[in-house]
């Protein structure tokens, strides 16, 4: 049997992790501003979430992660159908940001322990757990026999 370990809200604007580039140095950063936001964002929701169940130990068991990312809607996009975000973000990359994101905010001891991960994006109000905003509705399972 399964125990839901957090449900967790974060509001803000999706950002990829995973594209690489070099500065002085030889150093590689991520290519996008936007990702140290992003994270310390979802950092701080699950940190909450947590928090409001009283968790205070990283979970050290296998894990599964549903993830729905709302990112914004074009608005050259048609306003009344649904419609899908197949271009850039890639969901993975999107993923990967939430998933380190929750490493940091001490809700596993490594990402090592997601054996399922579910993940999709979507825009505002088009998937059953799609957001009104942009930002990602992300919940967490242990999985036992």
């Amino acid at each position: 049997m399964s125990e839901l370990i957090a449900s967790i809200y974060a509001f803000g604007d999706p950002a990829p992790q995973g594209s690489l580039k070099h500065v002085g140095g030889g150093r590689l950063v991520d290519s996008s501003r936007r990702l140290r936001p992003w994270r310390q964002l979802v950092t701080a929701a699950a940190r909450d979430a947590l928090a409001e169940q009283g968790r205070t130990e990283p979970f050290l068991g296998p894990v599964q992660v549903l993830a729905v990312l709302t990112v914004p809607k074009p608005k050259s996009a048609p306003k009344r159908i649904q419609t899908w975000p197949s271009k850039r973000p890639d969901v993975d990359k999107l993923a990967r940001a939430i998933l380190d994101a929750l490493t940091d905010a001490g809700v596993w001891h490594d990402d090592a322990q997601v054996i399922e991960l579910t993940a999709c994006k979507t825009y505002p109000d088009e998937h059953p757990l799609a957001l009104p905003t942009t930002g990602a509705y992300i919940q967490i399972w242990s999985v036992t026999e």
